[in-house]
């Protein structure tokens, strides 16, 4: 008499595969869960069709009994196998996102309609962990930008895998008008279209031409004509070649640097609305300094070499306090700063004699290589720092 019971790659027989999977100790389930993922992947290829389904079957039962830690494990471990369950693939996927984020963001198992199925059922940790994907279809990228959610579709913008309808483009390019984070990296989609762009640039320095003439006394139709060339090239320029919306910026700070507007209230004013890229721009023009050098100068924690910098510039105590504290909340800084952190900067900044600030300016002028071959060789208590 032929026996109907299946015996599995393993030894087992489905009888002492299903009476395991009955068991109700926690370490048991655990194990169990292991064994049978081990047996799925390493006989994926051997397994008939009734031996992999009844083998899905108990790693769906089981999944649904283990502790969060063991799903998050299991995750981990098929995140990117592509001879995993399908199925089991999508119950992780749709799970707590400590668990689903590592297949949302690598699973090649999950197609278009699993995905767009987590975005409508999840919520925005699920929604970035997807923004994130390589290849990510049109299809997906539509239902990313209908969530409205401003992170998430900006994280979408910034993947350079993900592909946008032109109807997507063209809704992004409305809402940045309103929403300023989305400019930059629309600015960089190549399937933006040529007269979206345009548009993009046109109001963006019209924004800006309101901003500038508001506050300051600066000739208005010098402000036209440096905005309006500075859209006209940077909208005719290669995305490739950086030009941008800093890009704008950058070339508003020369041209009003050529007729001494810069200003450290001009300065001040670009971090308040949070121009960081024209605050760059404005302060090495300002104290006549590299811009590579203002960059890193700025973004140094501790704020001396900004004292000094600022001392060579004779940039007045009040307004150096201002543009510390500016950069430190453009720097996002998780730690609250201590309030005699401010004093002791403070202090620091009085007693900078200005032939040692105007000494250090001039080191900080020197060409980049020579300087590094400087730092190279010098004793590392003895270096100077920019």
């Amino acid at each position: 008499m032929v026996s109907n019971v299946m015996t599995l790659p393993s030894g087992l027989s489905e009888t002492e595969l299903i009476q395991m999977a009955r068991r109700r100790g926690r370490q048991d389930r655990k194990e169990l869960l292991d064994n049978v993922t081990d047996l799925f992947m390493a006989d994926a290829a051997r397994l008939s069709d009734r031996e992999r389904s009844l083998i899905t079957g108990i790693l769906h039962r089981l999944v649904g009994t283990v502790e969060s830690e063991v799903r998050r494990a299991l995750a981990t471990r098929i995140k990117a196998r592509s001879d995993a369950p399908p199925d089991l693939v999508m119950l992780l996927a749709g799970d707590d996102i400590d668990i689903a984020r590592p297949l949302l963001e690598e699973s090649p198992l999950l197609r278009d309609p699993d995905l767009i199925q987590v975005i409508r059922n999840r919520g925005r940790e699920h929604w970035l962990a997807i923004s994130g994907r390589r290849q990510i279809s049109v299809e997906v990228s539509d239902a990313i930008v209908a969530t409205g959610d401003a992170d998430v579709i900006e994280l979408l913008l910034r993947n350079e895998d993900a592909e946008l309808s032109r109807q997507a483009m063209a809704y992004l390019v409305a809402e940045a008008e309103r929403v300023d984070r989305y400019q930059e990296p629309l600015l960089r989609r190549p399937e933006l279209p040529p007269a979206l762009a345009m548009r993009m640039y046109w109001w963006v320095s019209a924004a800006l031409r309101q901003y500038i003439l508001k506050r300051f006394a600066v000739p208005e139709a010098l402000v036209d004509d440096v905005l309006e060339g500075a859209a006209m090239d940077a909208a005719c320029a290669p995305a490739a070649n950086g030009q941008t919306l800093s890009a704008i910026a950058h070339d508003l700070v020369e041209r009003l640097a050529e007729h001494e507007r810069i200003t450290p209230h001009l300065l001040i004013s670009f971090l308040r609305c949070g121009r960081v890229a024209a605050f760059v721009a404005g302060f090495a023009a300002l104290a006549a300094v590299p811009e590579p050098i203002a960059r890193r100068i700025t973004l140094d924690a501790d704020g001396e070499a900004l004292a000094v910098l600022c001392r060579a510039s004779e940039i007045n105590r009040n307004d150096f306090a201002t543009l510390f504290l500016l950069i430190k909340n453009a720097r996002h800084e998780l730690r609250p700063m201590a309030p005699q952190r401010l004093n002791e900067i403070l202090s620091f900044f009085d007693t900078i004699p200005m032939t040692n600030a105007l000494a250090a300016r001039r080191y900080w002028c020197r060409h980049p290589e020579y300087l590094e071959a400087i730092d190279q060789l010098s004793d590392p208590t003895d270096r100077q720092r920019p």
